[in-house]
């Protein structure tokens, strides 16, 4: 009895509809799993800690130590008077001594500058963090575009594959009936292989789609294209907050997290060559120190002692066979590679901010224009149909004119990833992208067959360009 009853409920829950994994869902999986966003964490995590280690340069050194020893002694003592040595005594005892000392740097001019570069290093650190987190949601999407974009490429495929096999009947047919050539039925099998072929390799990009995805959420999370969300019918495009591509440049070469990190990063090398400098210049310690022994040496046999002092001590570096004046060197050149990859991000980040602007306006335009080519196509569909009852077209027609309409939707698709793909990027190059903007994505992705897959995204409003980047 209990196994038909665990029987049905399996069945059951078999035959439940797999739930859809939206794009934010795929989101969160990520932050779990994706391997890169864990390693930039961890990285985080490292890097905050330069600044507690460099600060404890300069705050209080405690040290305790203690040994405890059993010695064997044995003296001889020489007589001057006689030239001969005779044995004088013979003890075995212990001997313990216990040390603290206190060491507090009064002036370090390394210490401080240490102490400044450690700071720079971990703002660093969490300013690549930031662009990793970013990174991680446009990584995402383009995972997500790419497998159903790979979907749209296996249908394609597979009409196209459709439409020649139909199309082969049909010479066969026109060639028994003295109408067709044996030509036309070698062109159109060459082009049934070649499609077969697309098909196959459509097939593989896929897989292939479908593996990044899930080397990005986890390998369970989906097994198969038809469980992630698909785009929704109409498209409005967002408002472009601000409009202007100036402003936008303005916006990421201040707050594009790769800047700021290069930034950070010139300012981390400027305090290494303080740092690597200040080896040349003396250095001034207040220790402190309280020791408790007994019998620590030959002469204290039997002796407990105890000692304290506190005092100054001045160390100035005289010669360290040039390592200060190379590592000074050195510090330096590093600077200027830091100077120059700051350049070099300022550059590449202003030119794919207007380029991204670009896309996304040239995108808009594109996306009308296959909406009308869609429109077409579909009254063509429906006009080849009414001529095939006419009998003024056949079959293959009809065949044709659908290929041509769903290579406009595949097309319309494309330009729409494409569009919400250049979208994400500019907000990214401007440093702005954050979940919010992951949400109004979202929003033109619907699970297959539920109400919002058929009715139009509502579209309204950029999220505002003011918010930072969160990791939390």
């Amino acid at each position: 009895m209990n196994m038909r009853i665990w029987l049905a409920a399996g069945l059951a829950v078999a035959a439940l509809p797999v739930q859809a994994l939206g794009l934010l869902d795929a989101y969160m999986a990520a932050r779990e799993y994706d391997p890169l966003y864990r390693s930039a964490w961890q990285a985080r995590q490292a890097g905050l800690q330069e600044e507690i280690i460099a600060r404890s340069q300069l705050l209080p050194d405690a040290n305790l130590s203690y040994s405890h020893n059993r010695n064997w002694l044995h003296q001889d003592v020489y007589s001057p008077v006689t030239g001969q040595e005779t044995s004088a005594s013979n003890a075995n005892y212990p001997s313990y001594v216990g040390r603290i000392e206190l060491r507090q740097p009064v002036v370090n001019l390394q210490a401080w500058a240490g102490y400044r570069q450690g700071q720079a290093q971990s703002q660093l650190a969490e300013a690549e963090f930031d662009d990793r987190h970013q990174e991680l949601m446009l990584r995402l999407y383009e995972g997500y575009a790419d497998a159903l974009l790979a979907r749209d490429q296996v249908a394609i495929a597979e009409a196209r594959q459709i439409a020649y096999e139909e199309r082969m009947r049909a010479n066969e047919r026109m060639f028994r009936a003295g109408e067709g050539t044996r030509t036309d039925m070698i062109e159109t099998r060459s082009r049934y292989d070649i499609a077969v072929a697309e098909v196959i390799a459509a097939r593989g990009d896929l897989g292939n789609a479908m593996r990044a995805l899930g080397a990005m959420i986890g390998p369970g999370r989906v097994r198969n294209v038809s469980e992630l969300d698909q785009l929704v019918p109409g498209f409005r495009p967002l408002a472009m907050q601000p409009a202007d591509v100036d402003s936008w440049v303005r916006l990421g070469l201040g707050g594009n997290a790769q800047v700021v990190a290069r930034r950070l990063g010139v300012k981390a090398a400027d305090a290494n060559i303080n740092r690597q400098r200040a080896g040349h210049y003396p250095t001034v310690d207040i220790v402190a120190s309280y020791s408790l022994d007994e019998a620590d040496s030959v002469s204290t046999i039997n002796q407990r002692n105890r000692r304290a002092t506190i005092g100054v001590q001045l160390r100035v570096p005289l010669y360290a066979g040039g390592g200060t004046s190379a590592r000074t060197t050195q510090a330096v050149a590093q600077y200027e590679k830091a100077q120059a990859d700051l350049d070099a991000a300022v550059n590449g980040v202003e030119v794919e901010l207007r380029r991204q602007f670009d896309l996304i306006e040239s995108n808009v335009t594109k996306i009308r224009a296959l909406e009308q080519a869609v429109e077409s196509a579909t009254l063509l569909v429906e006009a080849t149909r009414r001529s095939v009852e006419g009998g003024v077209r056949v079959n293959l027609d009809v065949l044709n004119a659908e290929e041509q309409l769903y290579t406009s939707r595949r097309d319309l698709a494309q330009a729409r990833y494409d569009y919400l793909d250049a979208y994400m990027r500019l907000r990214y190059y401007a440093g702005v992208l954050t979940i919010d903007d992951l949400e109004a994505v979202a929003r033109y992705f619907a699970a297959p067959g539920s109400a919002r897959s058929k009715a139009l995204p509502t579209g309204a409003g950029a999220p505002s360009v003011v918010r930072t980047s969160q990791a939390g």
